[in-house]
């Protein structure tokens, strides 16, 4: 038998702005990029040979597509960079855990299952900690410790963490799957510059592949790996410390295609295959003028070389080798025995190359059931016959947790909740409880000190609106109900379950005590003063090894916006920056992973303290 290491899983993401060479060629025309000589185009015969052939090629658009190799790319900013719009780009990150989520669910494995994270970029969100260790934060539990690798590399950074996955799963037997992936934002190295090259070079974009030990009858994946480092590239391509792009074209040429000919070589021969044995050629994807050149060396027709992710995408780095063959896969392109050459060369003088031979799919893949996450525990949902109370129960469902589920007087909303999470097996006890009533909130409290069981979460989604932006009732008996409803029942049942809860306490907030509507006081201030309350107590609750999270969403269709006209909702959103609507169900599903994982996309994260302050939907 054959110990094989193999791809199971793909995933990749891109910038969602699109730039066109038609875009770039109008900025060189208004003089905001420079250097380019159209007049040397029109002298080519090669462009005027092709555009008998095609009238309407302008000679950017041939130098860029037919020459360089370019056709679109995808930035996490409109073009051009620099401006400001009302939009907060994507970061590496974001596009990160896209991509790693994509790949976790194509191989169908859970990400409790992954063994080790490897990552790598040059354009990180932040400098510390390193960004694998950030990405695993949005997929594993609290108590979750497998190890991460975060390499600072640009063109190389995939493949060097390909070796050293490899390296560590032979060290350690038990290991049999690692994430390893490569993130890009390099238009963030574009803001102060204007020649034209790099900006039709590059693009933004994530990929991440799972790495499976396998045993099997032959040698299947991958087959031999190896990286160095050409000291003669040095200082003529990288980012500098005031984070712009440098590179000197001519030299990296020239390097580039070396040192890709003579590590594919070497493959080749350690693999014992001939260039005639090679199927596919899936390279970094840099350019038409280092790979023609590299295939050429090699002796591989061109038609054996797989460029479409530079052409559609531009060039993004390490992410080019995993992203094309995470296309190829999702196109259904990865033949069982396809020979496959990967090599790159860049930033740093690193290069390298791997052989992987596509191995047979024996084993049925489906999505990761995430059915056992929370089983065993037990939440206390407040306010389950409201929209976010009801959609946060079925997330929790889903996940295997026992609920207890208060509610205020809607009988039948509480039995069809009840009918709906049947199907999920999990135990349910259903306590009717008007907060409005001190009487029955103590009642309550009581009725949870007495289980045997602790309680792993409480949330509170308990809420009346007050009126919010129509405000029809002003009475003080109304504006006592809004307070004893939002604020001091969820503080009181708080403070008086405390030794009972065992992990984590959330409150929900509300976007209103940022962006206030008109007649809305009694319920802004509720809400203030049960903020108010959660930073202060969540030292207390931290002394006792509790979590504390206020979770504040932005505007939810199907939520409290009901209440708002549309002036209101396009205010709100607007001062907050929201430009996507949220609704109940993805705010459920934030909700119900906050209990549980360190991160959850989409949210901003802020700290008070000891409380986390998480807010959905907003941009700022």
């Amino acid at each position: 038998m054959h110990q094989n290491y193999i791809f199971t899983g793909f995933g990749h993401a891109a910038g969602k702005y699109k730039i066109t060479n038609p875009d770039l060629e109008f900025a060189t025309k208004s003089n905001y990029l420079k250097g380019f000589r159209e007049d040397k185009i029109l002298s080519s015969k090669n462009y005027l040979k092709l555009k008998e052939q095609y009238p309407e090629l302008t000679p950017f658009e041939y130098f860029a597509s037919y020459k360089m190799g370019f056709t679109t790319r995808h930035h996490v900013t409109p073009f051009p960079p620099g401006e400001k719009y009302n939009v907060k780009p994507e970061t590496s990150l974001d596009l990160a855990v896209k991509a790693v989520d994509m790949a976790l669910k194509d191989a169908g494995i859970h990400p409790e299952k992954i063994d080790a994270w490897f990552f790598s970029t040059v354009s990180p969100h932040e400098k510390a900690p390193g960004i694998a260790a950030t990405i695993k934060c949005f997929f594993t539990n609290y108590y979750n410790y497998s190890p991460t690798m975060t390499v600072a590399s640009g063109c190389s950074g995939f493949m060097l963490n390909l070796e050293r996955a490899l390296d560590y799963m032979k060290c350690n037997p038990d290991i049999k799957n690692i994430v390893v992936g490569h993130t890009e934002t390099m238009s963030s190295f574009l803001w102060n510059l204007t020649h034209y090259v790099p900006f039709v070079t590059f693009g933004d974009a994530a990929a991440a592949i799972v790495v499976s030990r396998q045993e099997g009858n032959k040698k299947e994946g991958i087959l031999e790996i190896k990286n160095l480092q050409d000291m003669k590239m040095i200082g003529f391509v990288g980012v500098d410390k005031e984070w712009n792009l440098y590179m000197t074209d001519g030299v990296i040429k020239e390097r580039a295609v070396e040192n890709i000919a003579s590590i594919s070589t070497e493959i080749l021969q350690k693999s014992k295959w001939s260039a005639e044995d090679t199927d596919l050629v899936v390279p970094h994807q840099t350019g038409n003028a280092i790979l023609y050149d590299s295939v050429e060396k090699l002796n591989i027709p061109l038609s054996k070389l797989y460029q479409e992710v530079q052409k559609n995408y531009g060039n993004v780095s390490g992410t080019s080798i995993p992203m094309s063959l995470s296309f190829l896969h999702y196109e259904k392109r990865l033949k069982a025995g396809m020979k496959i050459l990967s090599a790159t060369a860049g930033v740093g003088g690193t290069f390298g190359a791997f052989s992987y031979i596509v191995p047979e799919q024996t084993e049925n893949k489906n999505p990761y059931n995430i059915s056992k996450d929370l089983e065993g525990k037990i939440a206390l949902v407040t306010g389950s016959t409201g929209g976010l109370g009801m959609e946060t129960a079925l997330a929790l469902a889903k996940r295997g947790c026992s609920l207890i589920l208060q509610y205020n007087s809607n009988d039948q909303k509480a039995e069809q909740l009840k009918e709906k999470l049947e199907k999920y097996s999990v135990k349910i006890s259903v306590i009717k409880a008007d907060f409005s009533s001190e009487e029955q909130v103590q009642e309550l409290i009581a009725s949870c000190l007495i289980l045997p069981d602790k309680i792993d979460f409480l949330v509170h989604t308990a809420a009346i609106s007050g009126g919010l932006a129509r405000a029809t009732d002003v009475s003080d008996a109304h504006l006592k109900k809004v307070e004893q409803v939002n604020h001091f029942a969820p503080v009181e049942i708080t403070k008086r379950l405390k030794e009972k809860i065992k992990s984590v306490i959330l409150y929900t907030g509300s976007v209103a005590e940022d962006g206030q509507f008109s007649g809305s006081s009694s319920y802004v201030e509720s809400k203030k003063g049960l903020h108010g309350f959660a930073a202060s107590f969540a030292y207390e609750a931290m002394s006792s090894g509790l979590r504390s999270i206020y979770y504040m969403p932005g505007i939810i269709s199907g939520g409290m916006a009901e209440e708002l006209d549309e002036k209101a909702i396009s205010t709100v959103k607007m001062n907050i920056m929201q430009d996507e609507d949220v609704s109940l169900e993805e705010a459920a599903e934030r909700v119900a992973k906050s209990l549980y994982i360190p991160k959850v996309l989409k949210v901003r994260d802020s700290y008070e303290g000891a409380l986390l302050v998480r807010r959905d939907g907003y941009l700022v």
